[in-house]
C-alpha cells in the first residue's frame, strides 16, 4: 500500500514526504550522517511556509535548525 500525507493550507499544498527530504538534505549539508540520528522531529507551519525541526543523535546531541526551510513551489 502506498499513502500520500499531502498538508493542504490556503493556496499551498505540501507533501509530507518533501518536508522530510529538505531537512534531510540540510542535515547532510552541515556534515551530519543519517546514521547517526536517532529521533527526526520536523515542525511544518503551513500559515507561513516554515519548516524547523530537532535532531537528536544516538548520543544525545541536539541537532536544530535556527533559520526556516521552505519548500519551493
Amino acid at each position: 500500500m502506498k499513502t500520500k500525507i499531502e498538508v493542504q493550507f490556503q493556496e499551498h499544498n505540501v507533501d509530507v514526504k518533501d518536508t522530510e527530504k529538505l531537512v534531510k538534505e540540510n542535515l547532510k549539508a552541515t556534515g551530519v550522517k543519517m546514521n547517526t540520528i536517532a529521533n527526526l522531529d520536523i515542525y511544518y507551519q503551513p500559515a507561513e511556509g516554515n519548516i524547523y525541526y530537532v535532531a537528536t543523535t544516538k548520543d544525545g546531541k541536539e541537532i536544530s535548525n535556527e533559520e526556516a526551510l521552505k519548500i519551493e513551489e
